[in-house]
């Protein structure tokens, strides 16, 4: 384990690798995982990165495919772990202490008293006789110990980036919320943006939401920390993360956005929410009478699509009947699809017939119900600065034998928020199966 730390060694686009024992650190490590996966960072975890049976070499094969740093779980049954105490801690010590641009933190469980965390139970649970984890960056398995955890991974990788960032002159952000967690999905971006698979058939995970709402917290600083004055972002997912994504990077932070397709056309952002002088919209407002106390509320259908589809803003309207001061349609007026050349102006006019209809009714909170190519919904998240939005989810799922298409309340938004853009997930927490489970994975390590 003395052998020096070549360049080959470290790739600071790589993955973070976790280092745990499954018997007693598997659901840390999964909560700590998708965590770090919503902020961006990928992660190698033997169940998910290796085949079964396979344990023994994960970190061979991890190191050959490149890693940017890496975690130890320390739990108390590390202990009786040979594999992490003899092959996987050794090595990321060794890149540790060998090379300043592989990260290494520790999630330590040990207390010495309650609230405390015991920083000499690593070395002490690992034999490490040198006493090496005492200094390093040790944060304990509560929920604002592993954020804390996820904050200074994602620091420590936009640090490495900023040459990166520099040369490409752009900052590069992937997403996606219907893909597997696995270390192979990831691009080499500064952030590769994943939210935990649903189970639902239609509607994102519950679980992943709440994992974006603290991980998104973190985003506008790492595009600043790379001296980035535009960000690319491409992937796909709900419209919900989209619009929440857009507004984390308000254009008082970020100079540029701009939205690859799958298609790789581009779809660049503007800075400010604006009616053109020749509308490119239909703008259909009806006001109503609201029996709900407390901040109006309005409720704005945007559908830029070129075939109408009014089932499930109808049922909305219906089935809350008596909620909203006003409701109002806003459509694309040529009836086809849209060039993505004209996507800025067009999320541009959206948002500022939205901020109408709000501002008509005494800056009213807004209830949108989404139905456009995703590359809108970011860049119309992106202008809803000082707005609060509720986001709304379509789903035809099967509910009781009932078909009827409806929008489902997914995520509350304010970009101007002090604790970040999503101030509310709002799927009920538990209907999802985790799909980071240890059951048929590794052997134990």
């Amino acid at each position: 384990m003395n052998t020096p730390v070549s360049q080959d060694d470290i790739d600071v686009r790589g993955p973070l690798f976790l280092s745990y024992r499954q018997s007693d650190g598997t659901n840390t490590v999964s909560a700590l995982g998708w965590l770090l996966r919503a902020a961006g960072i990928p992660v190698w975890r033997d169940v998910d990165d290796l085949p079964p049976g396979d344990t023994a070499d994960r970190l061979e094969q991890a190191l050959a495919d490149g890693l940017s740093g890496g975690v130890l779980i320390i739990t108390p049954d590390i202990a009786n772990s040979p594999i992490v105490k003899s092959i996987e801690a050794p090595a990321l010590i060794r890149l540790y202490r060998g090379d300043d641009r592989f990260q290494l933190l520790v999630a330590n469980a040990i207390e010495r008293s309650p609230g405390k965390v015991d920083y000499g139970a690593p070395d002490k649970l690992l034999e490490r006789v040198r006493r090496e984890l005492e200094g390093v960056s040790q944060n304990p398995v509560t929920d604002d110990g592993l954020f804390k955890i996820v904050r200074a991974a994602v620091a420590h990788r936009m640090a490495q980036h900023r040459a990166i960032v520099e040369a490409n002159g752009f900052f590069e952000l992937t997403v996606q919320t219907r893909n597997i967690g696995q270390v192979y999905d990831r691009t080499g971006a500064q952030l590769d943006v994943r939210v935990r698979r649903s189970s639902h058939e239609r509607l994102p995970s519950a679980e992943g939401l709440d994992d974006l709402r603290r991980a998104l917290t973190l985003l506008p600083d790492a595009v600043v920390t790379t001296g980035a004055r535009n960000v690319r972002i491409s992937g796909g997912g709900h419209f919900s993360v989209g619009f929440a994504l857009g507004a984390a990077l308000p254009s008082s932070r970020v100079g540029g956005i701009t939205v690859v397709d799958q298609r790789d056309a581009e779809w660049a952002s503007t800075t400010e929410a604006a009616a053109p002088a020749v509308p490119q919209l239909t703008f259909d407002a009806v006001d109503a009478e609201s029996t709900v106390i407390g901040r109006p509320r309005v409720v704005a259908y945007v559908d830029l699509l070129p075939t109408p589809s009014d089932a499930a803003p109808l049922r909305f309207l219906s089935d809350h009947e008596g909620e909203y001061v006003a409701s109002a349609t806003i459509a694309y007026g040529d009836g086809g699809l849209i060039d993505p050349a004209d996507a800025g102006s067009i999320a541009a006019e959206a948002m500022a017939r939205v901020r109408q209809l709000s501002a008509q009714h005494g800056n009213a909170a807004v209830d949108l119900l989404l139905r456009c190519p995703f590359p809108l919904s970011v860049l119309m998240g992106r202008l809803s600065n000082t707005l609060r939005v509720r986001l709304f989810e379509w789903d035809d799922s099967d509910s009781d034998g009932d078909y009827t298409p409806r929008y489902v309340a997914a995520l509350d938004v304010h970009a101007s928020a002090p604790e970040g853009p999503i101030t509310s997930a709002l799927l009920p927490i538990g209907g999802d199966k985790d799909e980071d489970t240890a059951e048929g994975g590794a052997d134990d390590a």
